[in-house]
């Protein structure tokens, strides 16, 4: 299945990795909107399926991808076994992946779908979006990616094919440089 890309953004995105501190030479994940400014990632808490208190703080010292996402979003549901590859692959090197589920009904809904997926990555759960809104995030999927330092890399609206080989080369070269 095609992923859908936003080609509008592909020249300017261009533009703007190739001079990037976080930047490498091509191959490089399509729609990522690099941020040359350093911005750090706000802290923020949220409970995962145990009712346990979970903070981006417990990921420092590694690059975190935050996914937001739902099990009513179709583009979401897309991509969620590329992100699942992605993790494997890169679980133990310094990397670690973070869902983020904007669904009303909670674990009523998000522990059946990855258990059925098979998904193994970290979930946490923001059914009021008080997260989602604190980020600024407008529409799912959304992806954010962020350096050891919490510093935002960049940011991806809209699906994405996370194990495609030109975005496992990327995350390959991301984790060489950290």
């Amino acid at each position: 299945m095609k992923y859908k890309n936003l080609n509008y953004l592909v020249f300017f995105i261009y533009l703007i990795s190739s001079s990037g501190s976080y930047s490498i030479e091509r191959p490089d994940i399509k729609n990522l909107i690099i941020h040359n400014e350093k911005k750090k990632i706000e802290k923020a808490e949220f409970f995962n399926s145990k009712n346990k208190k979970v903070s981006l703080n417990d990921y420092k010292s590694n690059i975190v991808i935050i996914n937001f996402w739902a099990t009513w979003c179709a583009p979401c549901k897309i991509e969620m076994p590329s992100l699942e590859e992605l993790y494997q692959r890169f679980k133990s090197d310094d990397f670690d992946m973070l869902g983020i589920s904007n669904d009303m009904f909670g674990d009523r809904v998000v522990l059946p779908y990855i258990t059925a997926k098979k998904i193994t990555f970290p979930m946490v759960l923001d059914q009021r979006m008080v997260v989602s809104r604190q980020y600024g995030i407008v529409s799912l999927p959304t992806t954010i990616l962020i350096d050891p330092q919490g510093i935002i890399i960049g940011i991806l609206q809209g699906a994405e094919n996370w194990s495609d080989p030109e975005t496992l080369l990327y995350f390959e070269n991301l984790l060489k440089k950290n």
